[in-house]
């Protein structure tokens, strides 16, 4: 048994499915919820994962591991949600039950007691959700790799195909206007 994605890739070249289903099994979770963050909407995000697969599939003999199978495996996901943001002429809806599909959860224990905190969070967690789904898609995406993912900025440079420089400062103009967003939404609730 082969531990290495590396390893995983050459036998997935040479055809073997069950190798393919290994790789399936250990990431779709994990870019399945990359892509349900980027586009908001559980089918795109079944669609965009599916999609994703069958291109690393049909790819698996031009695969060189010069960067971890990860890296190469959200370049491909990034591009996957950047494209069908820009086929997309209006912005996806947001809204309450979007925003806790997407990883924001309510609170939950002690902050449960107080009514109150529990729904100026939620309200703030819509307002965010609704912030980052009006950021351009590339934006977007560095942010969910950089936050979401754990990515570091090289590691964003490489699967966005940017400067290390680029990508900090995509981040820094996404961390930005989010902030410029939600302070508006705070001051509009005073």
């Amino acid at each position: 048994m082969i531990d290495d994605d590396a390893g995983v890739m050459r036998l997935v070249a040479e055809g073997d499915t069950h190798a393919f289903r290994l790789l399936v099994e250990k990431y779709q979770g994990e870019i399945y919820n990359f892509f349900l963050r980027s586009t908001g909407n559980r089918e795109d995000a079944e669609d965009l994962a599916q999609q994703l697969f069958v291109n690393v599939y049909r790819s698996a003999h031009r695969y060189r591991p010069t960067a971890s199978f990860r890296t190469f495996l959200y370049r491909i996901a990034t591009n996957l949600a950047i494209s069908l943001s820009r086929k997309r002429t209006a912005r996806p809806e947001s809204s309450l039950e979007q925003a806790v599909e997407v990883g924001f959860q309510p609170p939950s224990g002690a902050a449960d007691a107080d009514p109150a905190a529990c729904a100026e969070r939620r309200e703030l967690q819509h307002a965010y959700m609704r912030a980052l789904a009006g950021l351009p898609a590339d934006w977007r995406a560095a942010i969910e790799l950089r936050v979401g993912r754990g990515f570091s900025y090289r590691e964003i440079a490489g699967i966005m195909g940017r400067s290390v420089a680029a990508v900090e400062s995509i981040i820094f103009r996404a961390r930005e206007r989010l902030a410029r967003e939600l302070k508006a939404f705070r001051a509009g609730k005073d």
